[in-house]
């Protein structure tokens, strides 16, 4: 038998999009006194894989191609750079630096003209979607003051007993890990959490967020947290 139900008992409810962000604004990216630097990875699949991270200048902006070649050679021209390498398969490589301006919007892109790097390791390479995660902390708390790089491109001799990180390798990243902020400051940056400006609103249990400008945080830290392998994809292997 039908169940009857009066309509007078029945609660409208608003759908809610989780996805949604109240606090976005709109349009390019606009952060003052800041650039976009861009790691450039290139997978044995042909794929492209990027760690995007922000540097904050002082002046104005004077990015060059002569500056992304002195960062990727900060990174790559070193003995942290040398023992990373050896955990990274050979098909794959840091290949590049690009720089951008974010002070003003829809800035061009300025791309390194030297030859990257690739891995040395004679193992098997992972996944595409492997990685492991650097974490990057600044003086303030929140998710908003912290961050993660993830770095593709590992070999299987970087594979751990248990399917985690082997030893060497979390302290090869580790220590290639603490040369980047010297490598952006060689060129004139110091490597930030970027912030976008956010326009106040009020959540959905009420809770009251005030706008925020635009700006940058210094990082004070960075670590490689634990042994085990990351992935950015949400939907696993395909």
């Amino acid at each position: 038998m039908a169940r009857i139900i009066a309509l007078d008992n029945l609660q409208q409810f608003a759908a809610v999009k989780l996805q949604f962000d109240a606090g976005s604004i709109g349009g390019p990216k606009i952060i003052p006194s800041a650039a976009e630097i861009s790691l450039v990875w290139v997978q044995g699949s042909g794929k492209i894989a990027h760690n995007v991270w922000t540097g904050r200048y002082s002046g104005t902006f004077a990015g060059t191609a002569a500056q992304a070649n002195g960062i990727l050679a900060g990174l790559t021209g070193n003995s942290q750079w040398t023992a990373l390498a050896s955990f990274l398969a050979p098909a794959v490589g840091l290949s590049g630096v690009t720089i951008r301006d974010l002070g003003q919007p829809n800035q061009p892109i300025i791309s390194s003209t030297n030859p990257g790097f690739a891995g040395t390791s004679s193992g098997t390479e992972l996944p595409n979607e492997v990685s492991a995660v650097i974490t990057t902390r600044t003086a303030f708390t929140g998710p908003a003051n912290r961050g993660r790089v993830y770095v593709p491109g590992f070999a299987s001799n970087a594979l751990g007993a248990g399917n985690v990180i082997a030893a060497g390798a979390v302290t090869a990243l580790q220590n290639w890990a603490t040369i980047i902020a010297g490598a952006l400051s060689s060129q004139g940056y110091v490597w930030c959490i970027g912030h976008q400006a956010r326009q106040a609103y009020t959540g959905s249990s009420g809770t009251q967020h005030p706008a925020r400008v635009a700006g940058t945080v210094p990082i004070t830290t960075v670590s490689v947290r634990d042994n085990h392998w990351d992935s950015q994809r949400r939907r696993g292997l395909r």
